[in-house]
């Protein structure tokens, strides 16, 4: 990082642990700097944070926070906006994953991004012009007259281009999500979505609130990632008041945020194997999901493990009864899951439709962010529980492999090539790995 010496004249820096800050006091150099950032230290994008200091020095805040595949290392750059200024400079063409941060920006904040192409509303679709509901000026009890209008879609044209609406409202239970596919044949050439139907402002409503019930709000931002929520909430407060919680407490939050990693994979390649026509498959993945999340009612009283963590450490204390209950249960689950997989490996027209299908390239993965999964199965390392351990992550080895199991994973990893069969052979992999570490 000493060639960041380049731009010395454009900004302060603050180290802070495994944190650097870099305070912009010149905001034309954002976009050369973010560009020697992705060039040179091969940083990608992680998120664009905007807060409203006006209180505090008269303005907003934007960060720009960026990471590194293999150190945990966070850059800060921090772009200072005076309240009398409504424009600050767009870094789309040097990280296209920008563009969703700064249409946010956008609408909660009415600070535009300055050469992004598309700065329509993201989520606020039919809210004022004049109406930002992160301002902190802006009450919950305001009553906003709705504008009804049109969302305008991106038309794309040419031979062979056919145009295919999706949603807003699908089967089973989840949120309402519109999506608007232009394909040629099998090929997808531009994908673009309309959310926040059911837009809950729950940032917005967190502010009012106490501490711990901010708590009891992050488990219900998405029911099926309650624990990951909730421990991201917890630390982030812990890490302000420098609060040390017990290492019993460490244990318990990762043991919880790996049983919700298992339960969500079942239910992801069930989910999978439905798309695919394969009922059979499906029902037997979901009967061990099933299976999961009656463990985690006995050990939580919730099946989604509402009411684990609280500030300062977990309300449940894990006995060794129910360890050796956890035990006995995951033993049962994975002696019928590779019973499953050997099915599905023997089936031919499983694997066709699973092989060469969604190609994700990997160039494509890291222009646009991808994180997780998506990213994972084409050899880009995006687990943050090994670049950036957190809680008792540090304390043990997630990589940890006989010999024979390091090579079988190296030839593993030479079949993947981004498609459905990658993805879903990364979440198998991901399964295992969550048993061991329990």
């Amino acid at each position: 990082y000493s060639k960041l010496e380049n731009f010395d004249s454009s900004i302060k820096k603050l180290e802070n642990n495994n944190e650097l800050h870099l305070i912009l006091n010149d905001p034309s150099k954002l976009h050369d700097l973010c560009n020697f950032l992705k060039k040179d230290l091969d940083l990608r994008l992680l998120t664009i944070i905007c807060c409203d200091e006006r209180k505090l020095n008269h303005g907003f805040k934007i960060r720009h926070i960026f990471g590194s595949d293999v150190d945990d290392f966070f850059l800060f750059v921090i772009l200072s906006m005076d309240e009398s200024h409504q424009y600050f400079p767009s870094i789309y063409d040097v990280f296209s994953s920008s563009i969703l941060y700064e249409r946010e920006i956008n609408d909660m904040f009415g600070l535009t991004a300055k050469n992004n192409p598309n700065i329509k509303p993201l989520i606020l679709h039919d809210f004022p012009n004049d109406v930002f509901p992160l301002r902190k000026d802006f009450k919950l009890s305001d009553d906003i007259k709705r504008n009804l209008k049109q969302f305008e879609f991106i038309p794309i044209t040419g031979e062979g281009v056919c145009e295919i609406p999706v949603g807003p409202i699908h089967a089973g239970i989840i949120e309402p999500g519109h999506f608007r596919f232009n394909v040629v044949g099998e090929t997808i050439i531009n994908l673009e979505t309309r959310f926040g139907y059911a837009h809950k402002g729950i940032e917005k409503l967190a502010e009012s609130m106490p501490l711990h019930d901010v708590v009891f709000l992050s488990e219900r931002i998405s029911g099926d990632e309650s624990v990951a929520n909730s421990v991201a909430f917890c630390q982030a407060v812990e890490k302000i008041a420098r609060l040390a919680i017990p290492q019993k407490a460490k244990q318990i939050r990762l043991l919880f945020a790996e049983l919700e990693r298992i339960y969500n994979h079942f239910g992801t390649l069930n989910g999978i194997l439905t798309d695919i026509g394969f009922p059979y498959g499906a029902s037997r993945l979901n009967i061990l999901k099933e299976q999961m999340i009656q463990l985690n009612e006995k050990l939580s009283g919730s099946r989604i493990l509402f009411g684990v963590n609280q500030i300062g450490g977990v309300k449940i204390n894990i006995t060794d009864k129910m360890l050796m209950n956890i035990h006995s249960v995951l033993d049962n689950v994975f002696q019928n899951f590779e019973k499953i997989l050997e099915h599905l490996r023997s089936n031919s027209s499983v694997m066709d439709r699973l092989r060469n299908t969604g190609i994700i390239e990997k160039q494509v993965a890291r222009d646009l962010g991808l994180v997780g999964v998506s990213s994972r199965c084409i050899g880009i390392e995006t687990d943050v529980r090994h670049i950036h351990p957190y809680g008792y992550y540090p304390l043990i080895d997630l990589k940890q492999k006989t010999p024979r199991e390091v090579m079988e994973h190296q030839v593993e990893l030479q079949k993947r090539i981004g498609d459905v069969l990658s993805r879903f052979m990364s979440r198998v992999e991901e399964l295992r790995q969550s048993k061991d570490i329990i």
